[in-house]
């Protein structure tokens, strides 16, 4: 397949220099993808020129009969459109973005001599992860597995402690001075759940700390976007300051499904310190 670039320019053209969401459509008005960006025709752009060097890139604008855009007031409603649209919507080339409705995450368990231990955990869809101490979000039990295993690492831990390791007395690790000896003695429960607890620490799940919704305020060239965020989940982006009716209504018909992409930007913009303010319930 190749790609015609009269083609391309005429469907480059009209697209603005803008932050938003763009959507490839082909000629059987089949959704192919979705992108966001902060300049909306540069990143279109960017697309069809390296159709050239990779395959897929190639075979999408190949495909590509027609593309949508929606402009947004800044990054983070370009950020939250793209993954709502992409979770509901599933176009074809966006595989790797599309909801994991099985998340796993990391609890403690107290044994009776008084050793925590890691137990791999699976939340319910609709259930808050901040009302037990939760550690990490993973899509699959072995990435949970490979992050276990670099905090036992870097922090010394004991394999064996930590449930990576069966059998009695000293452990592989320890024997190759990498555990300071809580399999056998040589380290006290205190002291290894201290450790524990501070390789674990940076990873913990955020309790929501706001009493109600939080409204992000973004404003751009093309106006202000207002996001409604409640227990981490994207209720509704606004056009305007919102009132009470649209809190009730948006939270009704929300997907309160807890959403590990929109937690991790909403983090990530909350601690840049972006405008916004909280409406009691």
């Amino acid at each position: 397949m190749t790609v015609d670039h009269a083609t391309a320019s005429d469907l480059i053209a009209p697209l603005p220099e803008s932050p938003g969401v763009y959507r490839f459509f082909g000629a059987r008005d089949e959704l192919l993808y979705i992108g966001k960006s902060i300049n909306i025709r540069q990143r279109v752009r960017s697309h069809f020129s390296s159709a050239n060097k990779a395959s897929r890139a190639r075979r999408m604008c190949s495909l590509t009969s027609r593309i949508e855009h929606t402009v947004t007031a800044g990054e983070l409603g370009a950020l939250l459109l793209e993954n709502r649209e992409i979770k509901q919507r599933q176009p074809i080339f966006n595989r790797r973005q599309r909801r994991y409705r099985q998340l796993h995450t990391w609890t403690l368990n107290t044994g009776s001599d008084g050793f925590l231990t890691p137990a791999l955990y699976r939340p319910a869809e609709q259930q808050p992860l901040w009302q037990q101490d939760c550690y990490g979000l993973y899509r699959s039990p072995r990435q949970a597995q490979k992050a276990l295993e670099h905090w036992v690492k870097s922090h010394q831990l004991c394999p064996r402690r930590c449930g990576l390791e069966g059998g009695n007395g000293p452990c592989f690790s320890f024997q190759l001075g990498r555990c300071r000896g809580a399999c056998c003695g040589k380290e006290s429960a205190g002291d290894h759940n201290q450790r524990l607890m501070d390789a674990l620490q940076a990873h913990q799940i955020r309790a929501w700390p706001y009493h109600g919704t939080l409204v992000i305020h973004e404003s751009g060239a093309d106006g202000d976007d207002f996001h409604l965020i409640h227990q981490w989940c994207h209720l509704a982006t606004l056009p305007r300051p919102p009132q009470a009716a649209d809190l009730t209504t948006n939270a009704a018909n929300a997907d309160t499904c807890f959403d590990l992409d929109s937690y991790r930007m909403l983090l990530h913009f909350l601690n840049r310190g972006v405008t916004h303010y909280v409406i009691a319930p």
